[in-house]
């Protein structure tokens, strides 16, 4: 019998009306990567934060061992010093320091990393980053990094500590394909020095690459586990939703029509950076019932032109003409007006109020449509929160649940929700399926399919580029910020869309 580095054995835990894992048991051997996957819900997030202290020994049934000896932990702290590395999905990290001081913090003083100097800090830094072949520099702030590049200074944090577990929840959601390309070589290579590694996915194609065995989890039980010899997409998909899924991007017959928007020249000066533009001479076109793609690599200013659409950026210049007449859009509210709405890139921190419920959150973008007169109408409050609820199939006891117990697929949804409560001509989607899952992501798909043969035009971002494949008629590459390359659908393969690119 194989020894585990780590194992999680017989776990229970329970929330108010609740059970997050039933019995669950994870293991990890020495020098293995084992793969971690389930649906938003299935209680990834309540192990890996057992196993990392978070959830304290006490609050839960079953016991931890590392290297056959139960622990008991009190605080994450804990997990540290046994050896336990955690870089959870959401962002924590100190936007006011440097890189350096974020990678260090915490272990200043000790005897491996007692730099008494910034300079001796930032040189440390400058070769632990080179060393790990992650591409940051010592000396930036981190408030200038993108989500991706924060994503990847948390990895450093982690590996800062020297762990020999070290459990990397979704650590690809944000990053560009050169950085997932990166990690991976990172990872495969402290498994080639005996580390052990619990990579959470929910991208299949990162499990088949790159993991030894999968578990999978569904409504906080174990289904299965399967060694990299007997991975079967199809089956692993069926175990983690329940049911059979026959195609993951749906096919769609829509009658494209008339030219609806059309952008020219957009400009827009960046607000923390003299003299430079986050987008320049932006130009594209978009058709009734079109799904339009914007490809392009993290930094190419997918995110910015959806937000300068929707009025977060005032335009320096350039035009937006919507039905062949220029609007002037100086808010979002004014873009709403015009038949705009966006769904943003991060639900949490810009599409939910976290800590409002479900009806709130949908009716919240459109009062007209709840009001009695002058007062608002509980019966039409209700009538629209149940009606998105039962037409993107958000799981949850009812409207009254407060969104931030809902998994991150039933989030997205009151995203979505809140967006169509708008009526919009033009639903702006920046990143729609990041970080749900498998059975989230193809709910999403069919609902987009949808919205296009109700003649709903929408633009859509997504780093996942088979998914904007699969998905778009065609396809606007943006790069540096502007616009260098248009293809049509028969056109468009992960080529020919990254030869441009690059270009």
């Amino acid at each position: 019998m194989a020894q585990f580095v780590l194992e999680a054995r017989n776990i229970t835990k329970d929330f108010p009306g609740v059970r997050a894992l039933n019995n669950v048991t994870l293991s990890v051997e020495k020098g293995e990567i084992l793969g971690l996957i389930g649906e938003n819900g299935a209680g990834k997030s309540t192990i890996l934060k057992i196993i990392n202290g978070i959830y304290k020994t006490g609050t839960f049934e079953g016991k931890i061992f590392i290297n056959g000896l139960e622990v008991v932990l009190h605080s994450p702290h804990d997990a540290l010093i046994k050896g336990i590395g955690f870089v959870p999905q959401e962002i924590n990290v100190m936007e006011d320091l440097t890189v350096a001081e974020n990678i260090f913090v915490g272990h200043l003083t000790e005897e491996k990393t007692s730099f008494a100097k910034q300079s001796q800090i930032i040189k440390r830094a400058a070769e632990f980053l080179k060393e790990n072949k992650i591409n940051l520099n010592s000396k930036t702030r981190v408030k200038m990094l993108s989500i991706g590049q924060k994503q990847l200074l948390m990895i450093a944090r982690a590996l800062s500590w020297d762990p020999h577990i070290l459990i990397l929840d979704e650590p690809t959601t944000a990053l560009a394909l050169d950085d997932v390309d990166n990690l991976f070589e990172i990872v495969l290579q402290l498994k080639q020095n005996g580390k052990s590694i619990i990579f959470v996915t929910h991208k299949l194609e990162e499990i088949t690459r790159l993991t030894d065995r999968v578990t999978i989890l569904r409504d906080g039980t174990n289904i299965a586990t399967y060694p990299r010899e007997e991975y079967n997409e199809g089956r692993i998909v069926t175990d983690m939703v329940g049911r059979t899924i026959t195609s993951m991007y749906p096919s769609r017959s829509v009658k494209i029509g008339e030219e609806l928007l059309r952008v020219e020249g957009l400009t827009v000066a960046h607000p923390k950076i003299k003299n430079k533009n986050l987008i320049e001479n932006v130009s594209f076109s978009l058709k009734k019932g079109e799904v339009l793609g914007l490809a392009g690599l993290v930094g190419a200013g997918r995110t910015e032109t959806l937000s300068t659409l929707f009025g977060q950026y005032p335009l320096t210049a350039g035009k937006i003409i919507i039905e062949g007449r220029q609007i002037n859009i100086k808010s979002e509210s004014d873009a709403i007006k015009h038949g705009l709405c966006l769904v943003t890139e991060d639900r949490k921190a810009n599409g939910l109020l976290m800590l409002a419920n479900i009806k709130h959150n949908i009716v919240v973008t459109n009062l007209k449509k709840i009001l009695n007169g002058f007062f608002i109408s509980r019966k039409k409050e209700n009538e629209v929160a149940n009606n998105y609820m039962s037409k993107l199939s958000i799981k949850a006891p009812g409207t009254q649940t407060m969104v931030v117990n809902l998994s991150g697929g039933n989030q997205q949804k009151v995203v979505i929700s809140k967006s169509l409560n708008t009526d919009p001509k033009i639903l702006l989607l920046d990143e729609p399926t990041k970080g749900i899952d498998v059975g989230s992501k193809n709910e999403i798909y069919n609902l987009i399919n949808i919205l296009a043969g109700m003649g709903i035009s929408i633009i859509m971002v997504s780093s996942e580029l088979p998914e904007l494949l699969a998905m778009c008629d065609r396809f606007i590459i943006l790069a540096h910020g502007t616009t260098v390359g248009e293809l049509e659908k028969s056109e468009a393969t992960q080529e020919t869309v990254m030869v441009k690119c690059f270009a």
